[in-house]
């Protein structure tokens, strides 16, 4: 979906210099093939890909205060803890929903033990 994205971006004469996408670690686990044509792609397209280890719940719950140092080992688990400190918390969340708790301080704090998403936000200007 990025690829495409990225091609009529390109076509407008709109695509970014860089480019990022976050993809689950787990997904990549699971199945080697598909995350090394993915590796590929996001290669040949100079795609730069952040990966969420284990998942999305995982990184959003280091986003959390007092959690960013927690590692759920799976996404069992990450799911699990992000509930138990976010109750509300439902996937898919919109946009302005996860906005009412996910705060610019809340990315730093992610960000100081994301490696990769302090590169990205370094990259684009946001530290």
């Amino acid at each position: 979906m990025a690829v495409l994205r990225l091609k009529l971006l390109e076509r407008k004469r709109s695509a970014p210099a860089e480019r990022f996408a976050l993809l689950d670690f787990d997904q990549a686990e699971r199945d080697p093939q598909r995350a090394e044509r993915t590796r590929k792609l996001a290669a040949d397209n100079r795609i730069t890909i952040l990966w969420q280890r284990p998942c999305f719940e995982a990184v959003l719950l280091r986003h959390l205060e007092g959690k960013a140092a927690n590692r759920p080992p799976d996404t069992p688990g990450a799911i699990k803890a992000l509930e138990k400190e976010w109750p509300e918390y439902k996937k898919p969340m919109t946009r302005a929903n996860l906005a009412r708790r996910i705060d610019r301080a809340a990315v730093l704090r992610a960000a100081g033990v994301e490696a990769e998403l302090q590169a990205l936000l370094r990259c684009i200007g946001v530290l």
